[in-house]
């Protein structure tokens, strides 16, 4: 109770502080509670995805086509739009999925800024199946959403067909996979679309998936081992960064 009391006299803090900020690039970011706050410092603090980013920019790729699965508010997708613009690549597609509700209302938001409106398509639903659905439990906070056994309290979410959502004729050459342990899944639906995909960097859920089995199924469709750039023992996730030889 008393918890709850605070959170709610924290994120009221947060809308009067207005914290925004405008990017080198001219797209603007905007922390509006807690959570946010978390996520913000993950990708822009802490530099998570830093390495991958540079890797995939230093391809040098025209128009490249991003897919951001588990796009939660935007941090991400909005970091990389950023690298981009700086780079001098003014052509990109970005499509970002989110099965949370709650998170993909405000990515939905985040997203429709000038700079963005017309380089982001962003998605509801889950990835990882092609066709089907599955309970998916949210949480009160940004991170921390899964597919349930657990039907109790749970939304029943559609999975998305990820080929589907990227333009015509066009394949993935960067992507980002935090889909809180139904990468395995993921990975083995869409093997063949993977064989286009220069970079990649997973969030693995050791407790939800076979890494080992994972890492075997990307080494086959060409995607090796950079490094892992995060780990959490806590929680049993990895962050580890894939490309090609």
């Amino acid at each position: 109770m008393l918890r709850t009391i605070k959170n709610k006299i924290r994120n009221r803090l947060w809308v009067l502080l207005k914290a925004r900020w405008t990017l080198l690039s001219g797209i603007q970011v905007t922390v509006a509670d807690d959570s946010d706050w978390f996520v913000y410092n993950e990708i822009f603090a802490n530099k998570e995805y830093d390495a991958a980013i540079r890797l995939f920019l230093a391809q040098k790729i025209s128009n490249p086509v991003i897919l951001d699965l588990g796009a939660n508010v935007g941090y991400f997708s909005t970091k990389v739009a950023d690298e981009l613009l700086i780079s001098g690549t003014m052509d990109f597609h970005i499509t970002a999925v989110e099965a949370s509700s709650a998170n993909f209302a405000t990515l939905q938001q985040r997203m429709s800024q000038p700079m963005l409106r017309s380089k982001i398509n962003c998605h509801f639903g889950l990835a990882g199946y092609r066709e089907g659905s599955a309970k998916f439990a949210s949480s009160s906070e940004h991170y921390g959403h899964s597919v349930s056994s657990v039907t109790a309290g749970a939304d029943s979410v559609s999975y998305l067909d990820v080929e589907k959502l990227i333009p015509p004729g066009r394949k993935p050459d960067f992507l980002k996979c935090d889909i809180e342990g139904s990468e395995e899944v993921f990975i083995e639906q869409y093997l063949e679309l993977l064989k286009s995909v220069s970079v990649a960097v997973f969030e693995f859920h050791a407790g939800d998936c076979d890494v080992d089995n994972c890492k075997k199924m990307l080494a086959a469709a060409g995607l090796h081992s950079r490094g892992v750039v995060k780990e959490e023992k806590r929680y049993r996730t990895t962050v580890e960064i894939f490309s090609r030889s």
